[in-house]
């Protein structure tokens, strides 16, 4: 009889690990049907303010970013300033250096990873990573993994993710229950994607 594939000790262990797995069951997927340009990994810069700032005849556009653990992306602006001519209307363009550091993604699904035990402060502060990235990409989807089973709080706190879940072990059965939601989250981000193309066309 196999042993159990029991939990890491440490959370980046354990993301790791699911990450291994989630690559091998969707990225190429995810190339094939959003572009090769995509990619699967961990600790990605996803954007979540805008900062404007008039500097004589430019204006500086600064994107905030924060780091997030497990993302379906592609990266859209490089680690280096860069200067553009935005044409707000047709006889005066707009000059404007984007500062982002050290890269920004476009994300179509992010999980969150953390451990079963999290405190409040964590879990607010969470949410509200959220919320903000939410309005810049209303189609990303949000799944909160929870190795091992979380407490009552973490569904007190953590509603506007899409999606919470846990896994307990490693074993095959629990890796296909990930893949499964996540499978059903990608299909709805297409959707959303397709819906607001037909909308802004």
């Amino acid at each position: 009889m196999r042993d159990k594939i029991e939990l890491r000790q440490t959370e980046n262990e354990n993301r790791d690990y699911i990450l291994s797995k989630i690559r091998d069951h969707f990225l190429d997927e995810i190339k094939k049907e959003y572009g090769k340009e995509y990619e699967i990994d961990k600790e990605i810069y996803v954007p979540f303010k805008q900062i404007y700032i008039p500097k004589g005849d430019e204006i500086e556009l600064g994107i905030w970013c924060f780091k997030q653990d497990i993302c379906i992306f592609k990266t859209v602006i490089g680690g280096k300033s860069k200067n553009y001519s935005i044409n707000i209307d047709d006889n005066k363009p707009i000059s404007i250096k984007l500062k982002v550091s050290p890269t920004a993604a476009l994300p179509l699904l992010i999980i969150e990873t953390k451990m079963a035990k999290v405190n409040t402060h964590e879990l607010l502060a969470y949410s509200e990573k959220v919320r903000m990235i939410k309005t810049i990409f209303p189609y990303c989807k949000f799944i909160l993994l929870s190795f091992g089973e979380p407490t009552e709080k973490v569904y007190w706190h953590c509603g506007i993710f899409d999606r919470i879940i846990s896994i307990n072990n490693f074993e095959e059965k629990e890796i296909k229950k990930i893949i499964d939601f996540i499978r059903v989250e990608l299909s709805e981000v297409k959707t959303s994607i397709d819906n607001i193309t037909k909308v802004t066309r």
